[in-house]
């Protein structure tokens, strides 16, 4: 940890890692490499129907006169050399050889993924157009697939470290060369393999390389916060299981004190590659669509928070919602609570009147049917004045299905056996929810159903979920 003053606020914070694998990066690697399996494969199965169509729906285009497709491609040419010319310039400015580095083998290995896949596909029919082929980067000769893989390759794996202005003219480049090169190339998947080529190939050298983090800064953090009328004096990351974002603990200048959840791009594709690994699952979990952004996922969990707190939920006042910039991201800012999560009291701590009122607030949840979906001890607090507290609403739902409520049953009576035992537990629950509705857990009450914390504790002494499975299949 390291502290520096930013426009008065005063911010301790790790330093950010200068080169990551973010899980931004491992998520568009991932989804380039199946794109390209998928159209490699459907064009090897039905290549020839495909191209002969399109064939057919183009040839239209052979009214186009040639200069202009000359004129076309001898300009996004120009472009992109301009735009190399001045990425290399920059490059060499600020010594940024990695990038450089990583630019170079991601356009020679994308070349030669493109050539690999042009002689798996065959030789292609005739030209969309008859216009003579340019043989440049946007021209139709034998090699100029590899070129324009070699191009996406380049501007994918350089996209991370530019700002978006340049990231924009890239991609405005990519799209103009490769409809170059589609009309004046043989009707085949040349372009689409090229492309989808070059962008798992930059993608790769990416991760393999790392990229810069994707994470709001702290001084990005204090900036949001203060637009939106939430000033900053102090700012202080905390080490706390805090999963899918990255937690601070914030002191106000009229001297309040808040608790801050920072969300940017990598929370984001950790996010949906966890909910990508729980919907391949041969289990229902329940999970509902991802949101179609971050922002809608925060705007979610804050909304869920407040309608907790108006149900009579004991949960954090929401303080602020704001946006950061460079990278961009959210912070959802709440009071914070003095006291401790669950996960830190001792075991002698965790006494009968503690289990009730823990137990209280997940019925008053239940009423409403709302479902938190990760009621680990993390996410339930023990306030100083001895009450029990819920936090932490980004996975959970309103409205919720008995499949889902009856996780969260499943979810806190074994996280809570981890401490106090299966039958405390047990008996706990009984107390506030009776057998009836305690019954409804037991298929969940299964490892791949559980939290990864949770899981963690009971791998440690398995038999504890085993006894507590047996004890509340004996419910009557």
């Amino acid at each position: 940890m390291s502290a520096t003053v930013v426009d008065g606020v005063e911010i301790t914070a790790s330093q950010p890692e200068r080169v990551t694998q973010a899980p931004s990066d491992v998520l568009r690697m991932a989804v380039a490499v199946v794109s390209l399996l998928v159209v490699t494969l459907l064009g090897g199965l039905f290549g020839d129907a495909v191209v002969g169509f399109v064939g057919v729906l183009l040839r239209g285009l052979d009214g186009l006169p040639s200069w202009f497709l000359s004129l076309l491609a001898v300009g996004a040419q120009l472009v992109g050399v301009l735009l190399i010319a001045v990425g290399l310039a920059a490059v060499i400015r600020s010594r940024a050889w990695h990038i450089l580095l990583a630019a170079l083998i991601a356009a020679i290995a994308a070349g030669l993924v493109a050539g690999a896949l042009r002689l798996v596909m065959g030789d292609p029919d005739p030209s969309v157009t008859g216009a003579e082929p340019i043989a440049a980067i946007g021209g139709g000769g034998g090699w100029s697939a590899g070129a324009l893989a070699a191009l996406v390759a380049v501007v994918t794996a350089s996209a991370p470290w530019v700002p978006r202005r340049w990231r924009r003219l890239g991609w405005a480049l990519t799209i103009a060369v490769a409809v170059v090169h589609f009309v004046e190339s043989p009707v085949a998947f040349d372009t689409l393999l090229a492309i989808l080529a070059g962008w798992a190939t930059g993608s790769a050298v990416t991760v393999f390389f790392g990229g810069p983090p994707q994470r709001p800064t702290g001084s990005g953090i204090a900036a949001g916060l203060a637009a939106v009328g939430v000033p900053l004096a102090r700012l202080e990351q905390a080490s706390l299981d805090a999963r899918g974002s990255t937690p601070y603990f914030a002191t106000t200048v009229d001297g309040s004190e808040l608790f801050v959840k920072a969300l940017g791009a990598d929370e984001r594709s950790a996010d949906l590659m966890f909910r990508i690994y729980r919907r391949i699952q041969p289990r229902d979990l329940g999970d509902e669509k991802a949101d179609a952004s971050l922002r809608r996922a925060v705007e979610h969990e804050a909304l869920v928070a407040l309608m907790a707190s108006q149900m009579g939920v004991r949960t954090p006042r929401v303080a602020a919602f704001a946006s950061t910039s460079a990278p961009d991201g959210f912070v959802l800012a709440y009071d914070a609570i003095a006291g401790r999560s669950l996960d830190r009291l001792e075991p002698e701590e965790m006494t009968d009147d503690v289990l009730a009122l823990v137990w209280e607030q997940l019925v008053l949840l239940r009423s409403h049917r709302v479902a938190h979906r990760d009621l680990r001890l993390a996410n339930v607090f023990l306030a100083d004045d001895g009450a029990a507290w819920i936090i932490d609403f980004g996975f959970s739902e309103v409205a919720a299905s008995d499949l889902l409520l009856a996780t969260d049953l499943a979810e806190l009576t074994a996280s809570l056996a981890t401490v106090v035992g299966p039958q405390r537990a047990l008996d706990s629950g009984l107390a506030a929810v009776g057998p009836g509705a305690m019954a409804t857990s037991l298929p969940r009450l299964e490892l791949p159903m559980l939290s990864g914390a949770t899981r963690t504790s009971l791998k440690g002494q398995p038999e504890r979920l085993e006894q507590l499975r047996t004890l509340v299949a004996a419910l009557p």
